[in-house]
């Protein structure tokens, strides 16, 4: 039934309400051609310009090699992911609508998604033998790996799994599905998949070297989340305030 009211208000050129509440937020919109212009062209050229240019300052002196893209890969997917949770924050300073969910927001992390998977597949290049091969980044002698590698690996599979849901979930059918409410709740995993990727990264030793690039992309991203995600919180608060003080002024309770 929900179908079929959705499919009378799209040919009448109503937007269901979960989709209008996205009006006036940062991004394209919902039409699908000018995201793909937008947001997806954009995305995919300055990702791969960015994968070119950690390629470029880490050279290999015994060649290329597939597995060299493990880290550059995961770097690239970092800053995307750091990109979804620091738009919440410029809607605020800019003064925009800061609905749960914005189709730009849901575009970064479909990208996000897809770097990370490449990430995962080259990682486990040239280091795994047979089909299961994979199972020693887990266990060693029948026994879960606690060590620094073990760790990174344990960190990167839950990563990978929040980050496959969370890619599932981004659709319009889920959050016809969910509500609004129920949705953003689960998209909130966004910030357990930032904390997971962060340690990932330390435990396969990002910080050892404090000079190299990765290790300052690390740095870098991780307080641009923080500072970024506290003015957030401070700007969020003050509205709130100011909208609760308001003579008449009704909360917005859309999240």
């Amino acid at each position: 039934m929900s179908d079929s009211i959705d499919t009378v208000e799209r040919a009448a050129g109503v937007a269901p309400p979960f989709l209008r509440s996205t009006r006036g937020a940062l991004g394209a919109g919902r039409d699908l051609r000018r995201r793909l212009l937008v947001h997806h062209v954009p995305l995919a050229l300055a990702s791969t310009a960015g994968l070119l240019v950690l390629l470029r300052v880490r050279p290999s002196d015994s060649g290329f090699s597939i597995a060299q893209l493990a880290s550059p890969t995961g770097d690239v997917a970092l800053v995307l992911l750091a990109l979804t949770l620091l738009l919440g924050p410029a809607s605020l300073v800019l003064r925009r609508r800061s609905p749960p969910h914005t189709y730009l927001r849901r575009d970064v992390g479909t990208w996000t998604a897809i770097w990370s998977v490449v990430h995962v597949v080259v990682g486990f290049q040239g280091h795994t033998r047979g089909a299961f091969g994979f199972v020693r980044y887990f266990f060693a002698d029948g026994k879960p790996l606690i060590d620094s590698f073990g760790l990174g690996n344990w960190t990167g599979l839950a990563a990978t799994i929040i980050i496959v849901l969370l890619l599932v979930l981004s659709t319009d059918r889920y959050l016809r599905e969910l509500k609004s409410r129920p949705w953003k709740v689960l998209q909130r995993l966004n910030y357990a998949l930032f904390a997971l990727v962060v340690l990932h990264a330390i435990f396969y030793g990002a910080l050892r070297r404090m000079t190299s690039p990765f290790s300052l992309i690390l740095i870098t991203t991780t307080i641009a989340v923080l500072v970024g995600q506290a003015v957030g919180i401070w700007l969020y608060r003050r509205n709130d305030r100011v909208r609760a003080s308001a003579p008449g002024a009704r909360r917005d309770v859309g999240g």
